[in-house]
């Protein structure tokens, strides 16, 4: 008999360019090699001691669902850490608690678009965006952004060419995951008045906010635009605060029939963790505003560290990244995919390899980034540079294959 068929939609969602090929760094790891980890943002610096008091105050005899919409001392304490350190104003009925920021993201893309609909993106892009736009149904549109012009936003003609009918919104993640480009004030300024323009919602993928560096201060689009019923942000508390495995982001509008719609998703998965929750609001309630400027510099450091290292290396083009803890760099390989491959199943240099993530993942556009990873500078500045002397060796090595 024949098999039973499976969707479309499962055969055409696009497999992670991060951990596609985990499968081989678990046999690097059995056979033994040590593996740095460049390839995923999941950073080690340790999670707040707050969050873990927060745990232990929970003393319910039953842990039950938490309401649909979320906590409402975790609303009110997110609510209020964002006012006061990014001197805005937002109201806790204005957010909803997610499973990390892709709940949100895929709440926001079946609320603002019917299958077949379009929202403009920039390529690269994370890419978990392609695979919430297969399930959900709805075309993401990309508009190519340059590496030697460091990713900067494309020109507005560029993107309003994009723009059709079955547009419904624009799709930015600043600071970009997988770029680390900062968009400016008026860039952000830029893209409001296109979706003003043609009546579109804007969607600010803001998890990495604080991370900004050389100078640069956090950044909103709540900053420009508090009370415009088109703008929709989506947050989580995973990166800036370690705690990518509490799962717990948001989606923040003042729009109230989004907030609405995406209630009745909320309410048909039931609840976000509820003790993740409650140990949530009480870190942002007890948590110190230092806490994150520590973070902030020791990124730095090891940003500083990655670019310094790799522009060293024969052939490789790099920039230095403003944001988030990754970047884009061109590596002296026809294939990075084979190359990244190669590094975990084939090369070993005393005893270690690098694990990497092909950036071709991450563009929308056919043959775009064949030569390009993505790194993540989550590793201390020693792994940092001796994960960089490896490459270079696998570099080496793969060239005289």
């Amino acid at each position: 008999m024949p098999e039973t068929a499976l969707s479309d939609r499962a055969r055409n969602t696009p497999q992670s360019p991060i951990r596609k090929l985990a499968h081989l760094a678990i046999q690097a790891k059995k056979a033994g090699t040590h593996i740095y980890k460049l390839n995923i943002g999941q950073p080690d610096i340790k999670s707040p001691r707050e969050y873990f008091d927060g745990l232990r105050l929970f003393d319910e005899e039953v842990v039950a669902y938490e309401e649909s919409q979320g906590n409402e001392n975790l609303c009110k304490a997110w609510s209020k850490y964002i006012n006061r350190t990014l001197g805005i104003h937002t109201r806790p009925e204005q957010f909803l608690i997610t499973v990390g920021a892709s709940e949100a993201l895929m709440f926001t893309f079946m609320a603002c678009c019917d299958p077949g609909d379009e929202i403009i993106i920039f390529d690269p892009t994370y890419a978990n965006y392609l695979g919430f736009a297969t399930i959900s149904g709805i075309h993401l549109v990309p508009v190519l952004s340059d590496m030697d012009n460091n990713f900067a936003l494309p020109a507005r003609s560029s993107i309003a060419g994009k723009i059709t009918d079955r547009t419904r919104a624009i799709l930015l993640c600043s600071p970009n995951n997988p770029t680390g480009t900062v968009c400016s004030r008026e860039e952000l300024r830029l893209l409001f008045d296109l979706c003003e323009e043609h009546n579109l919602f804007l969607i600010l993928d803001e998890t990495y906010r604080e991370f900004v560096y050389d100078d640069l201060e956090p950044f909103s689009i709540f900053n420009l635009e508090s009370e415009s019923n088109r703008v929709i942000v989506i947050d989580s508390l995973s990166k800036r605060f370690s705690l990518c495995g509490a799962r717990v982001g948001c989606l923040l509008t003042t729009n109230e029939e989004v907030l609405a719609m995406t209630l009745k998703f909320a309410q048909a998965r039931l609840a976000a963790p509820t003790m993740s929750q409650f140990a949530s609001a009480y870190m942002l309630e007890n948590i110190k505003d230092d806490f994150l400027e520590g973070v902030k510099n020791e990124f730095r450091i090891r940003r500083d560290a990655l670019y310094s290292n790799l522009k060293d290396i024969p052939g490789v083009i790099a920039h230095k990244p403003q944001g988030a803890f990754y970047t884009v760099v061109q590596l002296p390989v026809a294939d990075a995919d084979d190359f990244a491959a190669y590094m975990l199943g084939e090369f070993s240099h005393n005893g270690k390899t690098v694990f990497i993530a092909p950036a071709a993942g991450f563009y929308m556009q056919q043959f775009q980034g064949r030569q390009q990873a993505r790194f993540a500078y989550v590793l201390n500045k020693n792994d940092i540079e001796e994960a960089i002397r490896v490459l270079s060796a696998g570099l080496e090595s793969y060239a005289r294959r």
